[in-house]
């Protein structure tokens, strides 16, 4: 290619050549720009996946939060549950353990006496009774067939009233005979 400058020398533009360092100069610089926009692509990339991640890891930490919140309510459920029939069976056993002495109770008593009162605490089996009668001997029969009953045991009397004015018996509606027994009972080995 042939030039023809028809500007005067001065004025000429000035081509230069790029020599060997120049060169490798710029193909450095060109290689560390593409590096560092590899590496800025590629950190960008790398934070847009993790966001992603985080934000798929809170919707199932969400929902999963929402799944521990039943699991405790039927936790809670069933906990309730369990209580109510342990409840419910000591309810049941203290019925049966109830009626069981009063059973015993009745076994002993005679005809003529009349239970007043009674306190009974079922599970350790300790019973309070009050009965009475016309006759006081009928009350020591009551007390004598607890004590020889092996059901009961530890009876022993509380107090007892005898209504007699000036050596007669009174008549009417005091004239009876009152003792107070406290005893444990036994119920064939089930509570002693």
């Amino acid at each position: 290619m042939i030039t023809i400058n028809l500007v005067p020398h001065a004025r000429r533009r000035r081509q230069t050549r790029l020599n060997h360092e120049d060169k490798m100069l710029i193909f450095v610089v060109v290689a560390v720009m593409l590096v560092l926009a590899a590496s800025y692509g590629y950190a960008r990339w790398t934070v847009m996946q993790t966001t992603n991640d985080l934000a798929d890891l809170n919707a199932q930490i969400a929902a999963l939060g929402g799944e521990q919140k039943l699991l405790d309510l039927n936790r809670s459920l069933a906990q309730r549950s369990l209580a109510m029939e342990t409840n419910l069976a000591t309810a049941v056993q203290l019925q049966v353990n109830t009626n069981q002495i009063l059973d015993d109770l009745a076994k002993d008593l005679p005809k003529a006496c009349i239970v007043t009162e009674t306190d009974i605490t079922a599970i350790p089996g300790t019973v309070a009774v009050s009965v009475n009668s016309s006759q006081f001997v009928d009350l020591v029969r009551f007390f004598n067939a607890l004590g020889a009953d092996p059901k009961f045991k530890d009876v022993h009397i509380d107090g007892y009233q005898i209504p007699y004015a000036t050596g007669t018996l009174v008549q009417g509606l005091q004239a009876k005979a009152t003792m107070n027994l406290t005893l444990t009972w036994v119920g064939g080995g089930k509570n002693g």
